[in-house]
């Protein structure tokens, strides 16, 4: 791609690249790409995005008022570590959040949505863990979060589910088919209708995820 100058921008095309930026930073992040504590300069995002300095630097500042990004006290910016603590605190937080949301979504996703569903589960089963299956993992939390009717409570959901997925050892390839298990329960119950049972399934989806991470750091 060849780098653009800030003087071939108009402030609608900009704001967009700011948009395209802060995308593709945050995917760097959560593929690990860049790592937890490591330092980040625009200068460096722009050369490998090959985009100008000035779409990045809002990107940037995008990043760092979410947290997602942090200022040391010499003024480097570094991917905010997060503590076990921390990962766990927004897992309890989801589990409230993402539970109400299932229950508010039985009944009201159409046929397209919930095929779709099937689809990610079948293709992560088949896959595995491969670049796709974060993806397609995001929009089926995603899709049940925008079904909830809520908007609030969906972008509050995509904020924590982005906290839990810079923590690397969420990603827990052992527990493939128990997930994709827990995803159809969920599936079927707001395929149903049941809200309750809904809520429940998404409930013991996050539970799992708890319980098996703290088992695996147990034994290390």
């Amino acid at each position: 791609m060849d780098t653009l100058a800030p003087d071939d921008l108009d402030a609608g095309n900009g704001q967009k690249l700011s948009v395209v930026a802060y995308g593709a930073v945050l995917d760097m992040i959560l593929r690990g790409v860049l790592n937890s504590g490591e330092q980040v300069t625009e200068r460096q995002i722009a050369v490998k995005l090959g985009m100008s300095r000035t779409p990045v630097r809002e990107a940037v500042r995008r990043l760092e008022g979410e947290g997602t990004l942090e200022r040391q006290r010499g003024g480097a910016l570094v991917v905010r570590p997060h503590s076990m603590e921390e990962f766990l605190h927004a897992l309890a937080v989801r589990r409230l959040l993402e539970g109400e949301a299932a229950r508010l979504a039985a009944g009201k996703m159409t046929a397209e949505l919930l095929a779709a569903a099937r689809a990610r589960i079948a293709r992560l089963r088949a896959e595995g863990l491969g670049e796709g299956a974060r993806q397609d993992d995001r929009d089926f939390h995603a899709s049940i979060a925008m079904a909830s009717g809520n908007p609030v409570l969906a972008m509050a959901i995509c904020d924590l589910r982005k906290r839990t997925s810079m923590f690397r050892l969420g990603r827990l390839p052992e527990r493939l088919d128990q997930v994709c298990d827990e995803h159809l329960a969920i599936v079927e119950a707001l395929a149903s209708g049941d809200g309750e049972a809904a809520r429940a399934a998404m409930q013991r989806h996050i539970d799992n995820v708890r319980v098996h991470l703290l088992e695996r750091l147990t034994a290390l």
